[in-house]
């Protein structure tokens, strides 16, 4: 298998890859990386796992001119043609998490004389949603290459609800897309107690970006309990571009003995660290990893802005647990920890057990053994047709108005599922 992406960052995709090449060593089954950036870009550690389970290289080693140059343009640059002839030596399928991605591997197979299939993983539940019709260009070709080129089996959901949201907001029949829970955890036996320590240890994982708006509305949350006599102790483990907005609402609401920011949490550390606290505030993967620990899990509903949530994790891991809008009521997240705070132990105690038990659904075995099943998918004879000047000029472009555009339809992609009742 062969994974394209941009860079190996802290991320949920990044750490997944990482999991899935380490999942397949185990089963001796070779795995290989193209990172379309420099070395650099990416986290130290995550990178230096990796490469203890697959074949890592980057755009130096695949393109034949600048690499400055082919980190920005990949669907432009010439090939080393031998080079990806012994990339590709031990590939049987390749997978990516967006359309451009996609149209790199889909230009490999075209220069190599190949037809490997291709697949594509829907990480995110807006990735092919956001700006309706008023895309640019190059968005709609890859919008094209995904859901009128790849066949209907290429097409990796993750969730009944993933599949649903499409069928529903693209008016399109994906029978036949792949339906089967990400891989997050090892099969591992944790030890619990019903104990509680005190104060209340909480931590929140997660990027500081405007989606994730439980790292905001924690901080009223604390403040709250606070005001009970409910002391709690709040980690924000995260960077990214809200991080001094939350520092200045930490300073505002007096919180500073309360809630600390503790920045990218190490992805080897993460178990070591999670299993200190007493509760957990996220969503992703980084929820999944913390309920297979026997944390309850209290799951951050991306873009709700209120203190709200449906609850604990191991009541939704069946559904898109992330997703704004589903059919269920919306529960105050204070009341919910205040609950946590008095439960006798033996409540206590289940709860943690309803997590580790909910948390096996989404074993990295489990997931593998779905993904390398689709090395078997049969892709269209005939390459997909596009241009790829007029492809890289409109992504060139975008960029720009990306940067100059306040109302850039991908800077306001959430908005429209902000707009869902609360």
């Amino acid at each position: 298998m062969l994974f394209i992406n941009g860079a190996l960052g802290l991320g949920g995709l990044e750490t997944f890859y990482v999991r899935m090449a380490k999942e397949r060593a185990k089963q001796g089954l070779p795995t290989s990386l193209l990172l379309l950036s420099k070395p650099e870009a990416s986290d130290e550690n995550l990178l230096e796992e990796m490469k203890k389970y697959a074949k890592v290289v980057f755009t130096q080693d695949i393109f034949s001119i600048s690499a400055g140059f082919s980190r920005r343009f990949p669907l432009l640059s010439p090939v080393k043609k031998n080079a990806l002839s012994n990339l590709f030596e031990n590939v049987n399928q390749i997978h990516v998490s967006d359309g451009m991605l996609g149209l790199v591997g889909e230009r490999f197979n075209r220069i190599s004389g190949k037809n490997i299939p291709i697949t594509i993983g829907f990480y995110h539940y807006i990735q092919y949603l956001w700006g309706g019709e008023k895309v640019p260009s190059f968005e709609k070709t890859n919008r094209r290459f995904v859901f009128k080129f790849l066949p209907k089996e290429a097409l990796l959901m993750f969730s009944d609800g993933v599949k649903d949201l499409y069928e529903k907001n693209k008016s399109m029949n994906l029978e036949g897309a792949q339906v089967f829970r990400l891989g997050v955890v090892d099969k591992k036996k944790v030890r619990v107690s019903g104990s509680l320590k005190r104060p209340l240890k909480i931590i929140a994982i997660g990027r500081l970006v405007d989606f994730k708006t439980y790292n905001l509305y924690m901080l009223e949350v604390v403040s709250e309990l606070k005001t009970k006599g409910i002391f709690v102790k709040l980690d924000i483990f995260g960077d990214g571009p809200l991080k001094q907005h939350i520092i200045t609402k930490i300073n505002q609401l007096e919180l500073n003995d309360s809630v600390a920011l503790k920045g990218s949490l190490e992805y080897s550390k993460f178990d070591e660290t999670v299993s200190h606290y007493d509760l957990f505030v996220g969503s992703g993967t980084a929820i999944i990893q913390a309920a297979s620990l026997g944390l309850p899990s209290i799951i951050g509903v991306e873009n709700v802005i209120h203190s709200k949530t449906y609850g604990y994790f191991s009541d939704f891991y069946k559904y898109e647990y992330n997703l704004k809008g589903l059919s269920f009521p919306l529960l105050s997240v204070e009341k919910i920890i205040e609950n946590y705070f008095f439960m006798d132990e033996g409540k206590r105690l289940e709860l943690k057990k309803s997590h580790i038990i909910a948390s096996e659904v989404f074993t990295n075995e489990a997931c593998q053994k779905g993904m390398d099943a689709l090395k078997n998918i049969r892709m269209p004879v005939q390459g997909f047709k596009y241009n790829r000047w007029s492809y890289e000029l409109s992504r060139l472009i975008d960029r720009v108005n990306l940067r100059l555009n306040k109302n850039h339809p991908r800077l306001r992609k959430f908005e429209d599922f902000r707009k869902l009742h609360e």
